[in-house]
Order: C-alpha cells, then sequence, then structure tokens
C-alpha cells in the first residue's frame, strides 16, 4: 500500500512539473477532466510560483494519501483480527496436551536359548487315490434303482437310475355289513401295500320284532333282532305275572284229610251257607305250602269240635280256596256245619 502512494506522487509532481513547463495547455496523455482537476489552480507569473505551488500540492496529495493508508491499515488490522478470533480454537482445545517424556528403553540382555536338535521330517504321504467298489440297488415298487459307487474314505456317488417298478394290485370285493360300508381292496403281490376303491355305504340293521310276554318268573319285553347280523335289544318291558297255583288241587288234598279225620263232604258248602273259622290268608310260596296250611286248618277245626264235646261224627266239611290277584294272596278256609 504505501509503494503504491509513493509511485501515484510521484506521477502527480511529474505531472505538476511538466505543466509549469507547458503552461495552460492540456498535458499529453491526460484526458480534459484530469487536466481540469489539476489545473485548478491560477496560472503563476512567474517560474518560481509554479513550482512552490506545486510543491504544496504535492504535500497536501502525499498527506491525503498518508492519511488513507492509515484508514486501510486499520481496516485490514481490524478484519485480520476478526478472521483470528473466528478460527481461534476454544478454551478446551487450545489446552496443551503434555506428552509423557519419552526415554529410550534399554536393551535387554538376551538370554542365551540352548539349541534344540533339528527332528527329521517324516516322508509325506502318496495322494489318495479313490477305489470305488459298485452296488446295484434292485427298484422297488415306489422307489427307483440305481448303482452306488463308495470309497473307501466314504465319498460315494449313484448313477444308472432305473425307474419304479410301480405297484402290482390284485382285487377282492368286500361287502357291506350291517354297521360297515362295502370297498374293493387292492393288495401288491409284491410289497404288500394296500388301497381301497369302489366304497359304497353300510347297510344297517334289519330287525324283526318278537313279543315275548310275562310268565310268573320273568318279565315280558319285545325282543327286536336283526335279521342279517343278529344283533338284538329288547324295550317295552312288562311285570311278571304272579303265580297262581292249581287251587282245585288244594281243594281236593284238604277234603281227602277231612274224611280222614271223620268228616263228611259236602261240596254243596259256600261261605254264606256254612260256619268257618278264619283260616289261612297270605301268599303262596309253593303247592306244597297250601297244602299243608289246609291240612292244619282241617286239624285245628276238629281240635276244636272235640274240645266242647261233641264228635266229629255227622259233620259236614268242604274246602275254600280262592286268591286275590291285586294283592298276590290266597284265602283259605275249612266250611263245616
Amino acid at each position: 500500500m504505501k509503494e503504491k502512494a509513493i509511485v501515484v506522487a510521484a506521477t502527480i509532481l511529474l505531472l505538476m512539473f511538466s505543466a509549469c513547463n507547458q503552461g495552460p495547455d492540456t498535458p499529453a496523455g491526460l484526458s480534459p477532466e484530469a487536466t481540469t482537476s489539476i489545473t485548478a489552480f491560477p496560472e503563476p507569473d512567474t517560474t518560481t510560483q509554479s513550482m512552490s505551488m506545486a510543491t504544496d500540492t504535492a504535500e497536501a496529495v502525499i498527506t491525503a494519501l498518508a492519511e488513507t493508508e492509515s484508514t486501510l491499515v486499520e481496516t485490514e488490522a481490524y478484519t485480520e483480527q476478526n478472521a483470528l478470533e473466528e478460527t481461534r480454537p476454544s478454551e478446551v482445545e487450545t489446552q496443551e496436551v503434555t506428552e509423557p517424556e519419552q526415554t529410550e528403553p534399554k536393551p535387554a540382555t538376551p538370554t542365551p536359548t540352548e539349541a534344540k536338535p533339528t527332528e527329521p521330517q517324516k516322508p509325506s504321504e502318496p495322494a489318495h487315490v479313490h477305489s470305488y467298489n459298485a452296488t446295484v440297488v434292485a427298484p422297488t415298487c415306489a422307489a427307483k434303482g440305481y448303482t452306488e459307487h463308495k470309497c473307501s474314505c466314504g465319498d460315494s456317488y449313484k448313477d444308472s437310475y432305473t425307474d419304479a417298478l410301480g405297484h402290482s394290485f390284485t382285487e377282492q370285493a368286500v361287502a357291506a355289513t350291517c354297521t360297515s360300508g362295502g370297498y374293493t381292496l387292492r393288495t401288491c403281490s409284491r410289497c404288500g401295500a394296500t388301497e381301497t376303491a369302489n366304497a359304497t355305504p353300510a347297510l344297517g340293521h334289519d330287525y324283526r320284532d318278537t313279543v315275548v310276554p310275562p310268565t310268573t318268573s320273568s318279565e315280558g319285553y319285545t325282543e327286536h333282532k336283526c335279521s342279517r347280523c343278529g344283533d338284538s335289544y329288547r324295550d317295552n318291558y312288562t311285570e311278571k305275572l304272579h303265580e297262581v297255583f292249581d287251587l282245585q288241587a288244594v281243594i281236593d288234598y284238604g277234603c281227602s284229610y277231612a274224611q280222614s279225620l271223620g268228616f263228611t263232604i259236602d261240596r254243596t258248602m259256600t261261605l254264606e251257607n256254612s260256619g268257618y273259622y278264619p283260616g289261612y290268608y297270605g301268599s303262596g310260596y309253593s303247592l306244597d305250602f297250601l297244602k299243608q296250611r289246609v291240612a292244619g286248618n282241617i286239624q285245628y277245626t276238629a281240635d276244636m269240635l272235640t274240645a266242647d264235646g261233641d264228635t266229629i261224627d255227622g259233620y259236614r266239611c268242604y274246602i275254600h280256596a280262592s286268591y286275590e290277584p291285586d294283592t298276590d294272596k290266597y284265602y283259605i278256609v275249612v266250611l263245616y256245619g
């Protein structure tokens, strides 16, 4: 900047000296505007006045240039100061890291090592060469056949594939039953595999009904029995019958026993026209039991008559026997008169 000011001042002085020598004419190489600014001074009468004015003007120009230079220097310093502050690192970053002092390591004293004898190198084994053994695997119904090549080292591969044989089925018809459907059973003659076809539904039961009446020892029921498979079940149960013994056999046995004691048998006697004592009233366990009961009643009647001083001769006698189905009880008495 200072060099530029000096050059400008020197140039102005040269122009001033040239103006003094040439007078008011326009200096060579200057524009009219520059000539106007430079020749704005009053024309001197003499050469001494022109030199004095030129000197004063040059000093004024140099002073102005010096002030301008000072301003420019301050401006440049301010700009550089701002640039330094922007690029200045932070306090944390500007802290110097003290590196540890490096000391040269002392050379370690080498430890003598014992020399080991070198072992002789083993001869390398020759490279393995595969030696395959071939095994032919026959095809099955569902799997392909092939030839397997296997080496003693375990490596193997397969080739020479053949197609699977497929199943060779024989068919057997299985008829439907009451509870299971029918079908055609297909069995492979080679491997035993089976499959079914042509399925038909189950037939269902064909029940025939039979009504079995009750007896004195068992209940009555209706039996349903299938005509095809024999399956059966029962329902509609009825109570068993009360057993009614042969009452005439009881009457005949009682009359025979009464005659043996001396009574006269009169079959016309009834409960309404004869006398009697309360006899047996209850369920019968068997026919023999009832006969024993009627014989006991006849003996009791005879003992009663003789106890009163009467004789049995001339007394009429007959046996009354009846059954009540609602209560399953027998009523047996000895009629006399």
